[in-house]
Formats: C-alpha cells, sequence, structure tokens
C-alpha cells in the first residue's frame, strides 16, 4: 500500500513512520502543550491522529490513481476518519478532535461542507460517499494488518504502548465522521455553543498533525534545535552590560539601548536563557523591513557557519532573495529553483529554530489564512523577539501589542522588546499588554560617553538649502540625505544628480532587480537620498545627514546611518525646519514641531539626552487622532482574532492585505520582460520587475487609464504621470494629470 507515488514510491507505513518521526521530535520539543490547551492525554490523541490520518489510502481508488497517475475523485481523508469511532476513548469532544484533524488536514471544513457533503441522505456526495466507503471495507484485512502496528509504533514514538483503535469488521462499524463530528463542530458555532476543541486544542491537534504531514512530505523526520552556547560563536574578550543582563534575564523584557551597542548579540543570548531543556523553543526575530530582514540572514549566516540550516526567513520575496543570493546557504554549488523553494517551504514549516521576518509574517495567522493552526502551534511556547517599535506608527504599534498579549497570555510565548526609542507612554502600553520582569538599560555614564552627533536646524526647507549639501560634497563628505516622500527624494535625487556629483536614490518605489543594482553599490556613493525606509533598513555609515523634520523616534533612527560606529569623531546632523505641504499626510504635524523645538538646545548630543527628548515630544501620549487610529485598529483586529476557528479557514484574509496598503504592478519600461518571463514560467525573473505602490495610488492611476489589468497584475503605462526610470524608480505626480489625455491603444 502507496502512500506517495514517484519518485519515492513511499509506503504507507512508511509515510505514518516518517510523520510520526517528526510528531517525537516535537513532543520533545513543545513539552508544554498539553498544559497549554488543558488536555493531559493530548499528545496521545495527536499521535492517534497521526496514525490515521492516510489509512483511506487503502482504498482500491486511491492505489489504481496513484499507480495510473489517475485523477481518483475522491478524499483519502474522510475514508481515513471512518475508523475514529473505533478508538476506545469514551470522551465524544476528544473523539471529534481526532476526526477533525484527519478530515481537514487537507481540505478546510469549507471545501469538504461544498463537494463532499455526506447529508442529507441521497444527494452527490452522499451516494459517492457510500460507493467509496464501500470500496474501502472491501480491504478490510489490510487495515486489520495495518492497525496492529499501532502497539509498536506508540511504544517507539510516543513513548509507551498503547492498542486502542480495534480494527471494524463491518460496514456499519465505519463511522460517518462528517455527519457526526464535523457537523456538530460548525453548529456549535453557529449557536454560540463552543467548546475546547474550538479554541488551543483544536489549534494544536489540527496544526501539528499538518507540521508533522508537511515535513515528512517534504523528506524531513525530525525538527532542528536551537544553537546551544551561542557566545563561543562570537568569542568576544569581554561583553557589554546590555549583553551580560539579556544572559540571565528570565521572561519578557524590555531592552533600550542605542543602535550599535550589540542588541542583536544580546538578543540571542537572552533567548538561549529562556530556552527549555532541549532547546526545543522556537525564536522568531522581527524587523520591519524586509532590507534589514535579509541583512540580518546574511550576517547570520555569516555567523553561524556550521548552523547556518537553523536560520530561515519570510517575507513576501523570501524566494526572490534566497534564489538571488543562495552562496549563502549553498555554500557557492549549483542550485536550482525547485531547491530555492524547498528551501523556503521549510522556512515556513515548524522546522528551523530561527525565523527572520516581518511583522505582517507574525500577525498572518491571527487573521486565519490558511494554516494558521500550524503557526499558532509553532509560535507556542515561543521565544518572539521584537526589533523597534515605532510610536510614530499608531496602526501598526496596536497589532503588534495585542499580538503579543495573545501569544503570551494564551500561548504561553515569552517576548523580548528592543528599541533605542521607546517613550514612556508605550512601555506604559507595552507593559499593559504584558508583564514585563526584566527593564534592561544602558548605564548612563556610559551613554553620556557616546556623543556622536551635532545637531543643527536649518531655516527653511531642503530646496532652499540644496547649497549647503553641495558644500559638503564638494569637501568630500559622504552625504545621506532622508525625505519623508519618495517624489520629494525623486526631486532633491534630480537636483543634485544634475551636477555630475556621484549620488544614488533609494526608496520603496523601484522594481527588485533595479533596487538590488543601488544596494550593491552603495557604499561607493558620495551622495545618497532617500525615504524614511533608510531609518532602519540598510547597515550604512555616512559622514553627515541632511534630513526633512519627523517625529523625534524616527529622526533617532535616521541619526543612526551617520558615524554610526562612533569612528568619525562627531558627525554633523542637518535638520531643516520646514517640510513639504504633504508631510502632515505622514505624521502627526504636532509631534513634528514638538520635536524641532525640543532639538533647538542642543549641539553635541549624548545617548542620555535621547530618552528625555522622546519623553518630551510624547509627554500626552498619542494625540487624539493617533488614538482613534490606535483603537480603531486594535478593535477591528481582536474582532477578526476572536471569529476565527480551528480545522476551518478564515474569510478574513482581505481584512489582513488591506493593513499593508501595498501592490505590486509592472512598469511599461518593463512589458516586455516581465511577459517574456511569465509565458516561459520564469517567475523569479518576472518578480524582479514588479514595483509596490499603494491600492490609493492605483485607484487614481486608473481613473486616467494609467494602470492596465495585465497577466494578475497591472502594468503602469509610461506617461508624464507615471515614469519609471533606473536611476529614479517610479514617479507619480498625478497634479500633471489635467494637462494630458490618455487613450489605451
Amino acid at each position: 500500500m502507496y502512500a506517495k507515488s514517484e519518485p519515492t514510491w513511499e509506503t504507507l507505513q512508511q509515510h505514518t513512520e516518517n510523520c510520526l518521526s517528526v510528531f517525537k521530535s516535537i513532543k520533545e520539543a513543545y513539552p508544554n502543550i498539553p498544559e497549554i490547551c488543558s488536555i493531559p492525554d493530548f499528545y496521545e490523541h495527536l499521535f492517534l491522529a497521526i496514525f490515521l490520518h492516510d489509512v483511506g489510502k487503502i482504498s482500491n481508488g486511491f492505489q489504481k490513481g496513484l499507480k495510473d497517475g489517475t485523477i481518483w475523485g475522491y478524499r483519502h481523508e474522510i475514508l481515513s476518519a471512518t475508523l475514529v469511532d473505533k478508538i476506545d476513548i469514551s470522551d465524544f469532544l476528544y473523539r471529534q478532535g481526532i476526526a477533525l484533524a484527519i478530515l481537514t488536514h487537507h481540505k478546510n471544513i469549507a471545501t469538504l461542507r461544498e463537494k463532499y457533503r455526506t447529508v442529507p441522505e441521497h444527494i452527490p456526495g452522499h451516494d459517492l460517499y457510500i460507493a467509496e466507503l464501500q470500496e474501502f471495507v472491501d480491504g478490510k484485512d489490510i487495515i486489520g494488518e495495518f492497525l496492529q502496528l499501532q502497539k509498536e509504533f506508540s511504544k517507539k514514538y510516543l513513548g509507551y504502548e498503547i492498542n486502542k483503535i480495534s480494527a471494524p469488521q463491518f460496514i456499519d462499524e465505519f463511522c460517518d465522521a462528517y455527519r457526526k463530528y464535523l457537523i456538530p463542530y460548525k453548529n456549535g458555532i453557529v449557536d454560540d455553543e463552543t467548546t475546547k476543541l474550538h479554541g488551543v486544542y483544536g489549534i494544536f491537534l489540527k496544526g501539528l498533525l499538518t507540521a508533522c504531514d508537511h515535513l515528512a512530505s517534504a523528506s524531513e523526520t525530525t525538527i532542528l534545535y536551537a544553537i546551544r552556547d551561542i557566545k563561543r560563536w562570537f568569542n568576544f574578550k569581554e561583553y557589554r552590560s546590555i549583553q551580560n543582563d539579556a544572559s540571565v534575564a528570565v521572561g519578557n523584557t524590555l531592552m533600550v539601548a542605542p543602535t550599535g551597542i550589540g542588541k542583536t548579540e544580546a538578543a540571542l543570548f537572552w533567548s538561549e536563557r529562556n530556552q527549555n531543556s532541549v532547546f526545543g523553543k522556537r525564536v522568531f526575530y522581527v524587523l520591519p523591513y524586509r532590507a534589514s530582514i535579509n541583512a540580518m540572514y546574511k550576517r547570520m549566516q555569516d555567523i553561524f557557519k556550521t548552523e547556518k540550516e537553523k536560520f530561515g526567513i519570510i517575507h513576501g520575496k523570501t524566494n526572490y532573495y534566497l534564489f538571488k543570493n543562495f552562496d549563502l546557504i549553498c555554500d557557492g554549488r549549483n542550485v536550482t529553483k525547485e531547491q530555492i523553494r524547498n528551501i523556503s517551504d521549510l522556512s515556513k514549516k515548524i522546522f528551523r529554530p530561527y525565523k527572520i521576518l516581518t511583522p505582517f509574517q507574525l500577525i498572518k495567522p491571527f487573521f486565519g489564512i490558511k494554516g494558521f493552526e500550524q503557526r499558532f502551534a509553532e509560535m507556542s511556547n515561543s521565544l518572539i523577539v521584537f526589533d523597534e517599535i515605532h510610536a510614530y506608527d499608531p496602526h501598526t504599534t496596536a497589532l503588534i501589542l495585542e499580538s503579543m498579549k495573545i501569544l503570551h497570555d494564551i500561548f504561553n510565548a515569552r517576548i523580548l522588546i528592543m528599541s533605542a526609542t521607546t517613550p514612556h507612554f508605550l512601555k506604559e502600553m507595552i507593559a499593559a499588554s504584558l508583564p514585563i520582569k526584566n527593564n534592561i538599560l544602558v548605564e548612563k555614564g556610559i551613554l553620556k560617553s557616546i556623543v556622536r552627533h551635532n545637531i543643527r536646524l536649518l531655516n527653511g526647507d531642503i530646496n532652499s538649502n540644496v547649497d549647503k549639501i553641495e558644500n559638503c560634497i564638494d569637501l568630500n563628505k559622504k552625504v545621506l540625505v532622508v525625505c519623508n516622500t519618495v517624489a520629494h527624494a525623486q526631486s532633491i535625487f534630480h537636483t543634485l544628480s544634475d551636477g555630475q556629483n556621484n549620488v544614488g536614490l533609494i526608496h520603496g518605489r523601484f522594481a527588485l532587480r533595479d533596487r538590488e543594482a543601488i544596494e550593491r553599490n552603495i557604499n561607493s556613493l558620495d551622495v545618497l537620498v532617500g525615504t524614511q525606509a533608510i531609518e532602519v533598513s540598510l547597515d550604512l555609515d555616512f559622514d553627515v545627514l541632511f534630513t526633512e523634520p519627523a517625529p523625534m523616534d524616527a529622526l533617532i533612527q535616521r541619526f543612526g546611518r551617520v558615524n554610526r560606529r562612533g569612528e568619525k569623531g562627531i558627525a554633523p546632523i542637518y535638520i531643516f525646519e520646514r517640510g513639504s505641504e504633504v508631510d502632515k499626510f505622514i505624521y502627526d504635524s504636532k509631534l513634528v514641531e514638538k520635536s524641532l523645538e525640543a532639538l533647538k538646545s542642543v549641539a553635541d548630543l549624548n545617548e542620555n539626552q535621547i530618552q528625555d527628548l522622546v519623553d518630551f515630544v510624547y509627554s500626552e501620549g498619542y494625540t487624539e487622532k493617533d488614538m482613534r487610529i490606535f483603537n480603531r485598529a486594535r478593535n477591528a483586529f481582536l474582532a477578526v482574532y476572536e471569529n476565527i476557528y480551528p480545522f476551518d479557514d478564515s474569510e478574513y484574509g482581505g481584512e489582513l492585505y488591506k493593513l499593508i496598503d501595498s501592490i505590486e504592478v509592472v512598469p511599461e519600461f518593463y512589458e516586455n520582460e516581465y511577459i517574456n518571463a511569465i509565458e516561459s514560467k520564469d517567475y523569479f525573473e518576472a518578480m524582479s520587475y514588479v514595483v509596490s505602490i499603494s491600492y490609493q495610488q492605483l485607484k487614481r492611476l486608473e481613473k486616467y487609464d494609467l494602470a492596465i489589468p495585465c497577466k494578475d497584475t497591472y502594468l503602469i503605462r509610461q506617461s508624464p504621470c507615471s515614469e519609471y526610470s533606473k536611476a529614479e524608480g517610479l514617479q507619480i505626480r498625478m497634479d500633471k494629470a489635467k494637462d494630458y489625455s490618455f487613450n489605451i491603444i
């Protein structure tokens, strides 16, 4: 009896054993799950579900389809679940959980209800079920032989012997699991009569069964464990105070420390201190930008050379990044695109102990997207590091705080929050969501001794001070210019590059291939112009900064891109007192004004002053407008989370993607290259031509026929309003729309 076809031709017994081998490693790595879900025999229930999950493949129809390469037309998991009533467990709830985990390990409840309903009688789904069941029953002798393996397998993988599943002899001993177990579960949701199965017990059963099945199908028979004795990889002569403090901090921790003082190493030391005895806890390192995630992943690969397989990244362009940087993970060996997909897929599974990811990826399971049970199961008892929570973004802050609270309270996660700038009011909000056991701060004497920047406010806006930027360029200084909008950055880049200066531009509206080219050459530039994404996205170190005004915590992040390591004396920071008219749509004007006011009295800025400056700006907490944004995001998030249930994907996936307010489009500049790549199925190449814009920008472009549907995306026409170039990216200038008329050819 086969469970998998070519190239492996894996038997049912082999696949079941491989799944149970993964189960054994998960059981060892996650000893607290029975306690978290308040089901002492949880792992016995999971063992039984895994043992039975594919037994329906004994059906002659499945075996014939496997060998002939034809489509069977029925679901093996429906037949597998017919054996649940032969389990010697008296509690209906536990049999129901095992049945639902088996029934839904490939298709969710909605799909089963649509295509495979067995009630009422004499509908096509019921008639098909009876016919397939009879064929399955005809193999009862083979079923009986397979069930005899439960004693051997339970002793080997569960840790003790059980013999709870008896072999059926007659057709009426096989139960209709859809009718008996699925319908009451669904009715419980409708009638608001939910049970433990509608909560974490069901999440863990479904999530861990699919985790075992998916890993075994990927030819992995165990999960990887975290790294022991992490300090030996760094071999520092001495450790900084925050690193020593993190090494002994147990539980939820808040760390406030400036850039370049060793927070990343401290986070790793904290994660080791909070591991369980077998080092099975998963570690999630959350960073706000894709570029910073890629840089962190590369750093981990460089440091932990013989343990590099233990690190994975998860963001919207993971496959593309890995393909372009395959030498990082494959030591220079040739690698196929299929291998890259497999490496990426393993990072999405429970396999790797360290995941570097965006906040968006962390909160996806809260919206009930496909596979959310496995994501929650993996995050149970986990260690989560948040590297920067920006106070000036109340929407994202609300989502992070609520997800932290649930992961801690429900799933027993421990959390480390790190920041260079955490205002007092945000610390209070964090403490209200999460019991903080440890506060790690850098000693004031050390902070006072760190003086890297001299603050100088400039009258006027950036356009009236271009000469000052050019003077610094003439002095052979490496100059960083940060604007608040893409349009303004493009304009300043155009002005500065007119003088044939060695100038680069970076922002979020470049095609991936062009952004990569810029990043490769970034250290050779004399001048870099960019947007606020520069704040934490790249490891930059310039001599001087010119920046448009912004809230204090955003400015501090920008300062950190200049004289990063303190090896350039005291570097000048120029802040323009006026921004552009559209800045009010990005930052709260009151926060910007208070930031400028606070900096007027600062000359040489030492790191000890930063907390006072941030607290002054946010002395009243969020403004009334920002608090409305915060509460709206929080309430919407909880309304969705409270209405997701295991075994069925949620209809709230669309709500999740509204959060990122981003859609990928293709500039007409790359139309031919993109279409050729899609038609030749070279999807990694095709991905290199896409650009991200907001939904609002897309709608405005559509209004003037500048955004045209093309190959499952949109083509952005080359026009005075929407012009793409490799040097400047996509320019969107809708102010020019009234002067032109457009017609699709």
